[in-house]
């Protein structure tokens, strides 16, 4: 049996989330999409010494990782608004001038402060988080001066013991209701968006990039509608004189979205995720799954395995990629954590204090439930209340989170990849038990071929040589695009990369996550 027919034979099935927006596909096309940008010295001058070689073929060549990719590149096209935007206030407030004077002048200034806000908003990547923010608290604050604008003169027509006995408390008390109402939304649903928010603030990769991401990902889809996996086949032999076969199988995703996904911790242009099958003395041993740079282990035994159309297990084990993050799983689960990884202080930051937050507005909620939950937390956590990870199973009256922390949704109740055969057995979660509906609702693009094409990369194609980033590059770390398949981080001062432990020395990495299993 060669490589490829090995490879088919124990491939994976993938099982992805409801609204899962991006799935594996051949790196050419999404190389002919960017561009390469270099991230150091050495990277700008050989660049400049390549620079009309074709991406696809030059990247191969490349001896520094000084380098990252960026694939949505979409000109500034909200220059000729911002142009008109000035002339048109411009000639407005000389019009006005001659026309009114300084009533003129006020009414245009006003009409050219709002268009500009306007433009701000329309042009802004953060602008679906942003906006509903900025008009709660807008509303908010309006309703705060309200009092003062409406009684501070007495009404016409009205006597003032009538105004100030009667129609005073009546809008004192509708005002204080849609005030709490108002703050109320702010903190379930505008607070909560605070950590994505400063996130992508600080991100090369925010929202709206994500989202024309999916774009381009869709316009691939159109000319490459099938799956694929790079598929490598290791032989080793260990101390014992075992004869181990390891049958690696890699994903390459456009894009991870996680944290617009599911509000997890991180963004980033291109994502290499992996699979491995060891086999032991030819016979399948382990299954070992990619987790935010690290794995899992599961023995093969108790992997979920595909069935063939008479209901008979074969050996393809399903593996359930999460929503947005594309780590693997063995099972379908949703995992709620803010250490399913180590994230950066920032991150873990904007989380507690987001948790502080809420915790503030049940304290001093007028709901007596809400404050006697509160005070519950003071009595049973007293002297707790500023460790990190204290608000993580803070309930409020509603039995809901108080904090939204990143959520793994490894449901698989979304598209399936690989052997079809008879999957009604396969278990399952669904996503919409644990999204709003406009997420998990979302449109996608899904690829129209379901079975997956093997490329075999023992070969290594030049792209495998490639060590810089196969995404932007962030002043976050945890934000800026991966490396390649064959190559880690750089590490140390002087910034040294060196090859995978999964892709240089297979049985260190399967020894390792035994180890850590017991």
């Amino acid at each position: 049996m060669d490589e490829i027919e090995l490879l088919k034979k124990y491939e994976p099935v993938l099982r992805f989330a409801k609204s899962e927006r991006f799935f594996p596909m051949a790196v050419e096309p999404y190389l002919e999409k960017c561009m390469l940008f270099p991230s150091g010295p050495t990277g700008a001058a050989e660049l400049f010494g390549h620079f009309n070689e074709p991406l696809i073929g030059r990247i191969g060549g490349l001896k520094s990782h000084e380098y990252f990719l960026r694939f949505v590149n979409k000109p500034l096209n909200d220059f000729d608004a911002w142009l008109w935007w000035g002339a048109g206030s411009a000639l407005g407030l000389v019009t006005g001038w001659f026309t009114l004077g300084w009533i003129g002048i006020e009414i245009i200034a006003g009409a050219s402060f709002s268009a500009a806000l306007v433009l701000f908003m329309l042009a802004s990547p953060i602008r679906l988080r942003i906006i509903p923010g900025l008009l709660a608290v807008s509303f908010f604050l309006a309703l705060g001066s309200a009092p003062v604008a409406l009684f501070f003169k007495p009404m016409p027509g009205i006597s003032i013991a009538v105004e100030y006995f009667i129609f005073l408390p009546i809008y004192i008390f509708l005002l204080f209701y849609l005030l709490m109402r108002t703050l109320k939304f702010i903190v379930e649903r505008i607070l909560p968006e605070g950590p994505g928010l400063v996130m992508d603030m600080l991100s090369q990769a925010t929202e709206t990039i994500a989202r024309q991401a999916g774009d381009l990902y869709a316009e691939i889809l159109k000319k490459h509608p099938q799956p694929v996996y790079y598929g490598r086949v290791v032989s080793e032999t260990d101390k014992e004189g075992n004869r181990w076969t390891v049958l690696q199988y890699h994903f390459f995703y456009a894009f991870n979205d996680w944290r617009l996904a599911a509000n997890g911790f991180n963004h980033h242009e291109g994502d290499w995720e992996m699979a491995a099958v060891y086999l032991k003395n030819d016979s399948p041993h382990a299954v070992l799954l990619s987790q935010h740079g690290a794995g899992d282990l599961e023995k093969w035994e108790d992997m979920i395995k595909a069935r063939d159309k008479d209901g008979n297990e074969t050996t393809h084990p399903v593996i359930y990629a999460a929503l947005g993050s594309h780590a693997n799983y063995s099972k379908p689960d949703v995992i709620r954590s803010p250490a399913m990884y180590d994230p950066g202080r920032l991150q873990r930051f904007l989380f507690w204090f987001d948790g502080l937050i809420h915790y503030l507005f049940l304290l001093f909620n007028p709901s007596q439930k809400a404050r006697h939950i509160a005070l519950e937390e003071i009595r049973a956590k007293y002297g707790q209340l500023f460790e990190e990870h204290v608000f993580d199973e803070l309930r409020d009256e509603t039995d809901h989170y108080v904090v939204r922390l990143p959520m793994e949704i490894a449901t698989g109740d979304g598209l399936r990849i690989g052997f079809q055969g008879k999957s009604s057995k396969e278990p399952l979660l669904k996503s919409a038990s644990y999204l709003r509906r406009v997420m998990s609702d979302r449109k996608v693009s899904l690829p129209t071929v379901k079975e997956w094409k093997c490329v075999l990369l023992n070969s290594e194609p030049g792209w495998v040589q490639y060590k810089g980033l196969w995404g932007v590059k962030s002043m976050l770390g945890e934000e800026s695009g991966p490396p390649g398949p064959k190559w880690d981080k750089p590490k140390g001062k002087k910034g040294r990369v060196s090859r995978r432990v999964r892709w240089e020395k297979p049985l260190d990495w399967l020894a390792t996550l035994e180890k850590n299993a017991h």
